[in-house]
């Protein structure tokens, strides 16, 4: 089994589908934490990561970075800190 089958790329439409929002949203998502960086500041851990590889001029991140950042959204099923 190569790397690209343990941790392949996903475009947009895949992301989406695992996060459970249309792909516009990841889109939207993108932007905000593409500007949060462009103003200097540091992405939180439930801001979508800047892509691991850019494909032609389509985004595609890892499945592992995926994973983490799910496992790290406010709001699908994970508590917020306050509510701990």
């Amino acid at each position: 089994m190569t790397d690209r089958d343990e941790d392949p790329y996903l475009d947009t439409e895949a992301v989406s589908e695992q996060a459970g929002v249309a792909a516009e949203t990841i889109r939207i998502y993108l932007k905000r934490s593409r500007k949060r960086v462009a103003d200097g500041d540091e992405l939180r851990p439930q801001d979508l990561p800047l892509p691991d590889m850019t494909i032609g001029r389509s985004p595609a991140w890892r499945q592992s970075t995926i994973t983490a950042w799910l496992a790290n959204r406010v709001g699908r099923g994970r508590p917020r800190s306050e509510d701990v």
